[in-house]
């Protein structure tokens, strides 16, 4: 029985095969990543809003302060002490939202036992630093939950040499940080090249072309610096 000639493959076929094979390998190697940044990055921004609401909860019972007003805060030295006083008063239970990904600092999700939770918020399990003595009636545009800086005196900033780092005072790709802002909004806001925010510019203004910043005197705003969060 006559039988056609089979073709065999040559360099073009099997060019093609190796070239299709090595861009599936690119794709498998990076696809993961390209996806799972946004995903981390919707999950940090997810936490700064749990602790915002876990701040409007407790100024809801307290007469509109934050954590870090009246005598229960007054021996407070950092933000881990301040956001401490959310797990005594039982509005928050879950150590994990005050950590993020890509972060040095993470909670290990043990909080000890009531009534002091002597193991929540040890140091090295915060991440977020909080803007000293606000209130929920404070303007609304302030930055009061801000990812960790490297400081927290005013203005803060953050380390955009290595944006794939998790040191302290990291930033995301592009240079881009977490805020959370006192009328309960939160977002993922880019630094300046110098690692800095610009507070006067218009994303940040809440009152036509005024930014939060122009409402505060000379004085008030010397007075601006954020609760730090402690290190191991």
């Amino acid at each position: 029985m006559y039988k056609p000639p089979q073709e065999r493959w040559g360099c073009l076929q099997w060019g093609i095969v190796l070239v299709v094979g090595l861009l599936a390998s690119v794709l498998m190697f990076y696809l993961p990543r390209m996806i799972s940044r946004p995903a981390l990055q919707v999950r940090g921004v997810m936490n700064c809003k749990n602790i915002m609401l876990s701040l409007k909860l407790y100024a809801k019972d307290n007469g509109s302060a934050y954590p870090d007003a009246g005598l229960s805060a007054a021996s407070a030295k950092s933000a881990n002490q301040i956001f401490h006083r959310l797990f005594e008063e039982r509005i928050t239970a879950d150590e994990r939202i005050f950590g993020c990904p890509n972060s040095v600092f993470v909670p290990n999700a043990d909080i000890g036992t009531a009534p002091g939770f002597s193991q929540a918020l040890t140091p090295g399990e915060c991440h977020w630093m909080l803007l000293k003595f606000q209130t929920d009636s404070s303007n609304g545009n302030m930055p009061v939950v801000v990812e960790n800086a490297l400081n927290a005196s005013w203005p803060p900033k953050w380390d955009v040499s290595d944006p794939s780092s998790n040191k302290r005072g990291r930033v995301w790709k592009g240079n881009k940080i977490i805020i959370g802002r006192n009328d309960g909004s939160v977002a993922v806001e880019r630094l300046s090249p110098d690692g800095t925010i610009d507070w006067r510019r218009m994303n940040n203004s809440g009152y036509g072309n005024k930014s939060w910043i122009d409402t505060l005197s000379p004085e008030q705003i010397a007075k601006l610096s954020y609760w730090d969060i402690e290190e191991k």
